[in-house]
């Protein structure tokens, strides 16, 4: 049975006394879908509406309908003034924990969460020693939290206001959404109109990954039908029919006003008509007429509560508002009775919606609300630790700016100092926005914010503000360079371009004064990622900097070096061995070793492209030995991602789809540690058929972002899909736009399939000189570069040339890449340079010829669960007239055929007929026939299918 406990729990936290009566009405399509998807594990259900829609009250009523499921509930509220306490909300939820935890024993990683969760210390590991910086504590709790609620079984964690979630929070919800517990049901609330400026309710674009279910869900205001059934069973038909039209004018159709209108209705026993009412039509008004008729205590009370602005203990309401116990006491009882305010956890009570704290806090008068604000001041000021941002708060209020600049920087520094980014960034700024600021506490601020920015999830909220503080004439040049650094660090983060320009204007401004920052900066721009900037132009940055650097100190000098690891190993250059060789990686200082680890993983990612497997495999080796010996997280990440791509061209593909999108879960979108996952699961559902799904990823997540890789890799595989869905020409124009940036930046070394791909789509939009003109340019760019693959896909262009007049030696060629590739263990694309090689054989009539390598191919793409490559080499087998071995026997009228296998698993992928049919190499009548088969066979709809059939095999 279901443990009602937090349905209840959130009841109790959002329901009136004597509205929880109200029949529930309309709505039972949307509970119907989201009790369906707190039913299935894993699932994220996002629900949103605004406020007083009654998101909460569709919640409550979903418990009813899986009271059979047998799961644990667990509730947390965010809140619009809150401490920085890292994951408050689902910190709140855990504390209620303990009754899911019997028998369970959570492992060491969760001894972080000890000081976060008094209420479960016993059940928790003791915690390890030594110390961790304040990003690798936060994403150690994140992992610590995701661990916590695998052990609970069948869980729902409802999170409620998300749209006042801090940013740590949202980075955790994210977390939880991209790759949640197998177990977890994750259910948020949250209003649209109060997101901050990004838009996004998790802090950043959420795609639901495949085998999670749920939904995505708006609640509308009632119309006239939902109106007139509540005022039914409030006030009877007859009352309801004469006051519908009144009733729906007044509340807007918004369950919350109408409720309140409702419920004054009732209790004055009038409810002839609401012409003589004090309740207006809004719910201010609504609320106040509630409000007078409290005592004089009681609405003292509720001002105090409102003054707050954060739930409070019965104490500090009880010196806010200048009460004592007893008279505090039954003056919060009354206020209980009204509704308006709420018990939480804790002991705590506040307003149990923010439109009522609002709309009591605007009948407090200007002398009373100074006084409160003074006695809250003064009371939180002894509270030990000190809720340093309700004191800010309550100092900004009581009128003086220079007064509040002290506890706004405590607030701040404290923020900074817990890691709670969010909280710092928005006191930063309204001390920013203070026009008595001191001009050095103003560049302090602008530092400091400057510094947070890139680590944001999503920091476009901060970038006007840091265009606006570079633009102040009044800082010095070495200041606006160091603020400068941090903007163009930002717009790197979200790969803007633009990015390259600042860190140009910051160099300029460090060079005379911060020789070190400018170093760093100049190295950065210069290791190959601002797409609009040459090679010629990195070698010579590169070189400037290193001179820079010279008499700096030794992390400054060990960053540089790194740098220039970077470059040479992006520009495939036979001098990166000793270089690399040269890196200090005994070095007592951390720093330096954590610079030497970074460039090791940065090397290991540009020689896996280039395709010298096996020294980026030692690479990438050594790299981890060394990020783990000095906890060096980022490092640790990217190794993760090197190995990722290299277990993909090798054909390791057992559960690398779930493995990508983990990573990708944890890596902030739009950064560089987004696009190999991203790469991987496009070039995934490209060889399984789900094109569709690819185009989506590549066109929303890849190509927007200035990162080389993502922009040139995310490229070849648009245009693969737009050449096995026969419009060579679009896959030429696709091709265009990433080959002008790799002329631009003069790296051909790495083997992407751009070149070879574009060369294909060109001869087959019959444009055979610009192919060879593309072939002959890449072969100059490869000029003294150590790139063994690339030079292979050279050999494929040169195959795919010499079709036309000479097919021995076009076979010799191709034979020839597939064999590097093959030497370099790059599975997935020697397959597909053998099924070219057959295709090109089959297309010059040589048949015969072709079966062996199409054979082999479809070997290799059976293996490796590529259903839709295979089914192009069976069809290629059986225009040789060879039929191909494997393929399976006809169902027998209930199991499901090898073809109708495949159509069951894109059908479940949301594969349209067109997209089946292109995957498979059908014809559009013969792909419908097998839908229609595949569906009778399995009993279900087509909408059912994703609930039937197992997900991605390997």
């Amino acid at each position: 049975m279901t443990d009602s406990r937090g349905w209840h729990e959130m009841a109790k936290n959002t329901e009136a006394p004597g509205r929880a009566w109200f029949e529930f009405v309309g709505r039972r399509e949307e509970l119907s879908a989201v009790a369906a998807a707190v039913r299935q594990a894993p699932s994220v259900v996002l629900l949103e509406g605004e406020a007083g829609v009654g998101k909460s009250r569709l919640l409550r009523e979903v418990e009813p309908l899986v009271r059979d499921a047998d799961l644990a509930v667990l509730v947390g509220w965010c809140h619009p003034l809150r401490e920085p306490l890292p994951f408050g909300p689902v910190v709140e939820a855990l504390r209620r924990a303990r009754p899911y935890l019997a028998g369970e024993r959570p492992g060491p990683g969760a001894a972080v969460l000890a000081p976060l969760l008094p209420e479960l210390a016993d059940l928790l590991p003791d915690a390890p020693a030594g110390s961790a910086t304040d990003g690798e504590l936060r994403q150690l709790q994140m992992r610590a939290v995701h661990h916590l609620l695998s052990l609970m079984g069948p869980v729902v964690l409802v999170v409620e206001d998300v749209h006042w979630a801090d940013q740590a929070t949202r980075d955790l919800l994210l977390l939880l959404a991209r790759n949640p517990p197998p177990q977890l049901r994750l259910v948020l609330t949250y209003r649209a109109q109060d997101l901050p400026d990004h838009g996004n309710v998790l802090g950043a674009p959420y795609r639901r990954p495949i085998g999670v279910g749920g939904l995505e869900t708006t609640l509308l205001p009632f119309g006239r039908g939902e109106v007139r059934e509540l005022a039914t069973a409030a006030l009877g038909a007859g009352a309801a029919s004469r006051l519908t039209t009144q009733l729906l004018d007044r509340s807007g159709g918004l369950p919350l006003v109408l409720e309140e209108d409702l419920l004054v209705l009732t209790r004055r026993g009038t409810p002839a008509g609401l012409a003589d009412l004090a309740v207006p039509r809004a719910l201010r008004e609504a609320v106040n007429s509630r409000v007078s008729a409290l005592p004089e205590d009681a609405v003292t009370v509720l001002h105090a509560a409102s003054v707050l602005g954060a739930p409070a203990t019965e104490e500090l309401l009880a010196g806010t508002a200048g009460l004592d116990e007893q008279r505090t006491e039954t003056a919060l009882i009354a206020a209980l009775d009204t509704g308006l305010l709420r018990e939480m956890p804790g002991g705590r009570y506040g307003f149990r919606h923010a439109l009522a704290a609002q709309a009591v806090g605007e009948r407090v008068v200007g002398p009373q609300r100074r006084r409160m604000h003074r006695r809250a001041f003064e009371l939180l000021g002894r509270q030990r630790p000190a809720p340093l941002v309700q004191i800010a708060h309550h100092a900004r209020r009581l009128g003086s700016g220079e007064d509040w600049l002290p506890h706004a920087w405590a607030a701040a520094d404290h923020a900074v100092e817990v890691g709670d980014d969010g909280v710092a960034a928005d006191l930063l700024q309204q001390l920013l926005d203070e026009p008595v600021l001191p001009a050095g506490q103003r560049t302090r601020a602008a530092v400091e914010l400057s510094r947070l920015a890139a680590r944001r999830t999503d920091p476009t909220a901060i970038l006007a503000a840091l265009r606006r503080i570079v633009a102040d004439p009044a800082l010095t040049a070495a200041t606006r360079g160091e603020i400068r650094l941090g903007l163009a660090r930002t717009l790197f983060t979200l790969g803007r371009a633009e990015g390259a320009g600042e860190m140009e204007r910051a160099v300029a401004e460090l060079e005379a004064d911060r020789p070190d920052l400018a170093a760093v900066s100049l190295s950065t721009l210069c290791m190959g990622i601002a797409l609009d900037r040459t090679a010629a132009q990195d070698r010579a940055g590169m070189e400037r900097a290193t001179r820079l650097a010279a008499g700096t100190d030794p992390a400054s000098r060990a960053t540089v070096l790194a740098n220039r690891v970077t470059l040479l190993a992006a520009l495939a250059d036979p001098g990166l061995d000793g270089l690399v060789a040269m890196l200090p990686l005994d070095s007592p200082e951390l720093d330096v070793r954590r610079q030497c680890a970074r460039a090791l993983a940065n090397a290991a990612t540009c020689t896996a492209w280039a395709g010298r497997t096996h020294y980026a495999r030692d690479l990438v080796g050594r790299a981890e030995v060394l990020a783990d010996a000095t906890g060096y997280r980022h490092t640790q990440e990217q190794c993760s991602l090197v190995r990722l791509g290299l277990d993909f061209q090798e054909g390791r593909w057992e559960n690398l789809q779930e493995w990508a999108e983990t990573i990708a879960a944890e890596a902030a979108a739009g950064s560089g540690l987004y696009v190999e996952p991203l790469l991987v699961t496009a070039w995934l559902d490209i060889a399984r058929g789900q094109l569709a799904r690819a185009r989506e990823t590549i066109t929303t997540h890849l190509l927007p972002y200035g990162y080389f890789d993502g922009v040139v890799a995310g490229s070849a595989a648009l245009a693969r899909i737009e050449v096995l869905e026969g419009r060579p020409e679009q896959a030429w124009e696709v091709a265009q736009q990433a080959l002008a940036v790799q002329r631009r930046k003069g790296i051909w070394g790495w083997a992407t399939s751009l070149v070879p791909t574009a060369v294909l789509a060109a001869l087959l939009a019959g444009r055979t000189a610009d192919a060879r003109a593309l072939t002959d340019e890449a072969e100059a760019g490869l000029a003294d570069s150590n790139a063994p693959d690339a030079r292979a896909e050279l050999l494929v262009c040169r195959g795919l040339l010499a079709a036309d007049t000479d097919i021995d030696e076009a076979e010799d060629l191709l034979v020839r890449a597939r064999a590097v590739f093959v030497a370099d263990t790059r599975v997935y694309r020697a397959a597909r340079t053998a099924e070219q090689t057959g295709r090109t054989l089959l297309a010059a009539g040589q048949p015969a010829r072709a079966v062996r390598h199409l054979q082999d191919a479809l070997d290799v793409f059976t293996r490796l669960g590529a259903t839709s490559c295979a089914a192009h080499c069976q069809q290629a087998l059986r225009e040789c007239g060879r039929g191909a071995a494997g393929r399976g026997r006809r169902g027998d009228g209930t199991a499901l055929s090898a073809r109708e296998s495949q159509v069951a698993e894109l059908l479940a992928s949301g594969a349209s007929n067109r997209d089946i049919a292109a995957a498979l190499a059908l014809s559009p009548r013969t792909a419908e026939h097998h839908v229609a088969n595949t569906l009778r066979k399995l009993g279900v709809t087509r909408d059912q299918v994703p609930h039937t059939v197992p997900g991605d095999r390997p």
